[in-house]
């Protein structure tokens, strides 16, 4: 499990920054960041289908919700 944390780790810094470096003014970014959904979909369904794919996005949407829920209920505050 670890090994797959550190692959995900460094995807991660990888890919932000090549993803930043495409940006070259503010609207840039959500043009960025449908790319990288986009390349993101092809990947998850070249793996395990369209199906399944859709369901790891709709989950994905949820958690949206969920996060937006808990810090609504919680109120947290940065000291």
């Amino acid at each position: 499990m670890e090994d797959r944390i550190k692959i995900i780790n460094k995807a991660m810094q990888t890919l932000e920054k090549v993803a930043r470096g495409e940006i070259k003014k503010d609207e840039d970014k959500l043009l960025v960041a449908s790319a990288l959904m986009a390349v993101t979909r092809n990947l998850y369904v070249e793996t395990i289908g369209s199906e399944d794919t859709a369901q790891v996005f709709a989950s994905i949407a949820d958690s949206f919700f969920l996060t937006e829920e808990m810090i609504e209920q919680y109120k947290p505050t940065i000291h």
